[in-house]
């Protein structure tokens, strides 16, 4: 009698071993490469924060060098009083400053230019034989007065005559005088000016 044995069953199959030489290998390869990778680019960090430390390192000691410079500098600063009586006194006269500032930008004038060209123009416009006593300007430099002597009465025309060839706002007055001998007995005449605006 003959039987027959079918092999190809799977109680005759010969089982494969998963774990081979070539996929140890493979295994074995790909973790050290990656191990490889890994360690590559820890060492390059290392590299790139070493080389940082050592520009933070040089920038820490500029940076101490300059502040010890600066603390001695300071030193020597605070060592000298005839610099630190100047700073005091040019911070009071900036405090001042400022107090002045705040009270003009509260307070509504009239002539900020000052007072000045009225001066010059009143000077440039003497005449020998003629002088001022006292001068008085209200309003701001819109109205004007002054007041003084003169030897003859026909130089307060020729006076008025040349404030108003001047250059400051008093060329644009128009001039009220007043003349009065000062002792029925004396050569000389006492004169007022006053001015109104055109």
């Amino acid at each position: 009698m003959k039987q027959q044995i079918n092999l190809y069953q799977a109680e005759f199959r010969v089982e494969k071993d998963p774990i081979t030489a070539e996929f140890m290998g493979k295994t074995l390869a790909a973790a050290l490469i990656v191990m490889l990778t890994i360690t590559g680019w820890d060492l390059n960090k290392q590299r790139q924060l070493g080389n940082e430390l050592a520009a933070l390192r040089e920038t820490l000691a500029e940076e101490t060098r300059k502040t010890e410079e600066l603390d001695e500098q300071l030193a020597r600063r605070s060592q000298n009083t005839e610099l630190t009586d100047r700073l005091n006194g040019a911070e009071a006269r900036y405090a001042a400053g400022l107090q002045i500032r705040e009270f003009l930008s509260e307070t509504k004038l009239g002539n900020v230019d000052g007072f000045s060209e009225y001066f010059k123009d009143l000077s440039r416009a003497s005449i020998d034989g003629l002088s001022i006593t006292a001068f008085q300007f209200t309003d701001g430099g819109e109205q004007a007065k002054m007041s003084g002597q003169v030897r003859d009465s026909a130089i307060v025309p020729r006076y008025v005559q040349n404030i108003e060839n001047g250059q400051s706002p008093l060329r644009n007055k128009t001039f009220s005088p007043s003349i009065s001998r000062v002792e029925v007995e004396s050569q000389l005449f006492a004169f007022v000016l006053s001015t109104t605006s055109e």
